[in-house]
């Protein structure tokens, strides 16, 4: 290879191709041309494309990504609901000391520390470790696994090194043997994940709370909210998501109400089309157009949804569409805010093309303005051949945003 040559493979390894979605829906896939906490620049189809931050919902990595290492079994999580896995810990009581597999050897406080599980990964405790973790503690808590199940014990959590950890319970110190200890658990540690910008993902699983991040052209510069200091690759970089409070998804919202009238008044036929939240009727993911999606609404005919915006959104979005594994079906849709009509029309399984062909009909996307609505109303009725069969409509992303 000559130096030219050289030169430019170096340039193009260094120039990540990043894929850019936006608050409106729109989509920018090409190499990253500059990156600033006010805007990032992409170039797509040989024009450079600013977009400016407040307007970015995720920035995604399109080159491939490294492998997630084997051996990073410890997981580590902070105050800023981030999250880190890596192969050993130790900590001096006062403030830990980490082994990344590619970011390195870190070093942070252990009051930025929320929980560290030392065990690998078992289905067979995780649900239980999870509640362990997510009920409030008025003292640290040392779990210990017998047999299939966690028993913990409450305490103050001292020093750990590669053999022991030190534990104070009712004013003695007991050593515990490292190898018989589940995961540890901090009390009173106050969450600061809410001053976040965004949320970094890893190619390597970690999920990091963002407060400052910088492209250099090589690396990307982040300093987490817990303060912590992380000099991340283009390989290792995954996504940022600044969808942090810009984006709510109607599946995570409760409606204020649910009504729900049957095709036939037999008792018990509500909870067969009662409407489900990011599965279709199936219980499988929601697809449409063979495309399928991890969030949206499964909603059957004679169903009325209400939700309470609070007038704290501007756009109200989703991609509409009759379920694909239903050959026929026909739907009428109103979308109301505050009793006004936004949006009204009718979805069908199948429409009639050129030629008098009848084919499969292409989804919809929605982008409804919302702003000021208190309360948005969606009411799926029967179609125009006034029957149920079929009728599943789909809302995929359904999502309000700010």
């Amino acid at each position: 290879m000559n130096g030219f040559c050289l030169f430019v493979w170096l340039m193009l390894a260094q120039t990540p191709t990043i894929q850019v979605s936006t608050l409106a829906g729109e989509q920018y896939e090409g190499t990253l041309e500059a990156f600033s906490p006010d805007a990032v620049v992409v170039k797509a189809d040989a024009k450079p494309v600013t977009i400016p931050i407040g307007e970015v919902l995720l920035l995604r990595s399109m080159r491939p990504t490294i492998p997630p290492a084997t051996d990073a079994t410890v997981e580590v999580r902070l105050v800023d609901n981030s999250r880190l896995r890596v192969k050993a810990i130790t900590s001096s009581g006062t403030a830990a000391t980490i082994l990344h597999p590619q970011l390195g050897e870190l070093r942070l406080p252990t009051a930025s520390i929320t929980s560290i599980r030392l065990a690998a990964l078992d289905p067979k405790v995780d649900a239980e470790w999870t509640l362990l973790t997510e009920r409030p503690l008025k003292k640290d808590a040392v779990a210990v696994r017998k047999g299939d199940v966690l028993d913990h014990l409450d305490g103050v959590i001292g020093s750990l090194n590669e053999a022991t950890m030190q534990f104070q319970m009712d004013g003695d110190n007991i050593p515990i043997k490292r190898e018989k200890v589940f995961g540890l658990i901090y009390s009173k540690r106050e969450s600061s994940a809410k001053k976040a910008i965004a949320q970094l993902e890893l190619a390597s699983g970690d999920r990091l709370a963002v407060k400052q991040i910088a492209w250099t052209g090589t690396n990307w510069k982040t300093r987490l909210v817990s303060g912590l200091e992380l000099d991340v690759t283009s390989e290792l970089f995954q996504s940022l998501d600044y969808s942090l409070g810009k984006v709510t998804y109607l599946s995570d919202l409760e409606p204020r109400s649910v009504k729900m009238t049957p095709y036939f008044d037999i008792p018990g036929s509500f909870p067969v089309n009662e409407y489900r939240r990011d599965k279709n009727f199936d219980g499988s993911l929601i697809t449409l157009a063979d495309k399928s999606y991890a969030k949206g609404l499964a909603i059957h005919s004679q169903t009325l949804l209400k939700y309470r915006l609070g007038g704290e959104y501007r756009r109200f979005q989703a991609v509409m569409g009759i379920g694909d594994e239903v050959p026929n079906g026909d739907v009428d849709v109103v979308f109301k805010g505050d009793g006004k009509t936004l949006f009204k029309g009718s979805v069908k399984a199948m429409e009639l093309g050129e030629k008098a062909i009848i084919h499969r009909a292409l989804p919809q996307s929605l982008d409804i303005d919302v702003t000021g609505i208190v309360e948005f109303e969606i009411f799926v009725d029967f179609g125009s051949d006034q029957r149920d069969i079929g009728d599943r409509l789909y809302l995929a992303n359904a999502r309000v945003v700010k």
